[in-house]
């Protein structure tokens, strides 16, 4: 069984509960393709449609590696849970450039040589 992944672009489109039931079915998928299975193209296919339904990947690896049986989708529920509340109590400022050069002097600007 499988995850829908056509149609299905944008979180808004999920209620919570839907999201998290996607959450924990992808989680056991991808447990069973890669742990048991060793199953590489499963695998693939699986955090393709991570990315396709734009769930976090780091959600799904907090389930993943957080110490539960991915067969037991209560435990999973209740870690889901907690790194939610996590997520939502961090404030995130991101890599990007300009958070990444804040509060550095600017470098003046140089002029390229014509040799």
């Amino acid at each position: 069984m499988s995850a829908p992944s056509q149609g299905c672009r944008s979180r808004d489109r999920f209620t919570a509960s839907t999201q998290q039931a996607l959450v924990l079915l992808l989680t056991q998928q991808l447990a069973n393709a890669q742990f048991q299975r060793g199953d590489r193209p499963a695998s693939a296919r699986l955090w393709q449609e991570v990315a396709a339904l734009d769930i976090e990947p780091e959600r799904i690896t907090a389930l993943l590696y957080g110490g539960q049986d991915c067969h037991d989708r209560e435990a999973l529920r209740q870690l889901d849970d907690l790194w939610l509340s996590r997520q939502a109590s961090s404030t995130r400022s991101g890599w990007s450039l300009q958070t990444l050069h804040r509060n550095r002097p600017r470098l003046p600007k140089r002029s390229l040589s014509r040799a």
